[in-house]
Parts: C-alpha cells; structure tokens; sequence
C-alpha cells in the first residue's frame, strides 16, 4: 500500500511540473507570432511591421465657379411671315389656327405680324429680367370668347367677335404684369411701343386692366 501511494504522489506531481511546461512554450509560441504580426493587418511580411504612416491629403483647390450662360432668346419659326398675314382677312374668331403663328410660351398663338413683334419685345424683356414673358392669353376663338362673356363678370370681357384677342392681336400677361405699379409693368409701359406693342388707353380705367395689351396692326415691319 505504501508502495503504491508513492506512485501516485509522484503521477501527481509529473502533472504539477508538466501543466507549468506547456503553458511557457505555449506563451512562447504566442509571443513569437505577435513579433512578426504586420502593425497594419497586412500580409505579414517583415517588411510590413513598421507602422506606414498616414497618407497626408493636401486640399484639393475648388474650381472656379462658372456662371451658367444666358439662354438664347427664342425666335420665330420660319414660316412666321408678317407680310402673309396682312394679305388675309378673317373675321373675329375665326382664323384658323395653321395661319397663326406659336409663341415661345407653349399653347399660345398670334397673328404671324404680332408674333414676329412680340418675340423682340420678348428678347427684350428677357434680357432685362432675366426670364421670358409669361403669356396667360393669346389669340382666343369665337367659342373662348363667348365662353369667358358668359363667366366673367359684367364688364371684365367683350361681347363675342369684338376682342382683339379674336383678332389674334392681343396678350394677357402674368408674373408681376398685372401689378400697374410693379417694375415689370412700368418697363413694358416704357418700351413696349418700340416693337409695335402697346396698353390700350382703355385699360387703364374701363375696365383697368393693367396685364392686356395689344399689337398696333398699323406698324410697320
């Protein structure tokens, strides 16, 4: 029984010094991996174990800001002849729509002679404020007239086949227009005769209608 107690102690203290072994070379094995990891998670090539210093990242100077160029004003189709429209006569609401001339402004139509006028009172226009006329109204058909007669109120429409927008010679204008005292309307009152346009003497009281105005068939080309 001795015996045997003996070679137990001694099984018991072959573990004691073996667990103390294998934790050390276990350490070593650990501590040797470590000195040849890369710093920066690369391949783990010595060459890689000193740390790269960071790229250094030198402002990039912004590019000089362009303005962006004027839009070209528009200008009338080719077929928009003042002459042809002068050698032919409709009566009040009754033109027929090919033998009018498209603004700039989509769906809206004129007289090819006002049209042509009105693309450089348009130009015009543009390049001093920067953007084209807003046109709510153009030429209106005998049903239009009789339309806007029955709704609106007394006064503030033509009885049918006696508006000048039948004739196809007549605008009604937005964006600031309808305002008699604002600079867009002061501006049109000041240079719009230049190009054959002008705000009847009857808008500014019966009915004041500061955003109608006319092109005076009487001018020349």
């Amino acid at each position: 029984m001795p015996g045997r107690h003996f070679r137990k102690n001694r099984h018991l203290s072959k573990n004691r010094y073996l667990a103390p072994m294998s934790g050390v070379v276990l350490a070593g094995a650990l501590a040797g991996s470590l000195a040849v990891a890369p710093m920066d998670g690369g391949s783990g090539n010595p060459d890689e174990t000193r740390p790269v210093p960071a790229p250094v990242h030198r402002a990039e100077k912004a590019p000089a800001h362009r303005a962006e160029p004027e839009p070209e004003p528009s200008k009338p189709p080719a077929d928009c002849k003042p002459s042809k429209a002068k050698e032919r006569e409709y009566t009040n609401g009754r033109i027929p729509v090919d033998e009018l001339c498209p603004l700039p402004q989509q769906g809206e139509l004129l007289r090819a002679d006002a049209a042509v006028a009105f693309y450089k009172l348009n130009a015009a226009y543009q390049e001093r404020f920067g953007e084209e006329m807003q046109v709510n109204s153009s030429y209106r058909d005998r049903d239009k007239q009789a339309e806007l007669y029955e709704r609106m109120p007394a006064g503030m429409a033509a009885p049918p086949g006696t508006s000048n927008h039948g004739n196809g010679l007549a605008l009604d204008l937005g964006d600031g227009v309808q305002n008699g005292d604002s600079p867009k309307f002061k501006w049109l009152e000041k240079n719009s005769e230049k190009y054959g346009w002008i705000h009847p003497d009857w808008a500014y009281s019966n009915p004041y209608e500061p955003w109608h105005w006319e092109f005076d068939a009487g001018q020349s080309d």
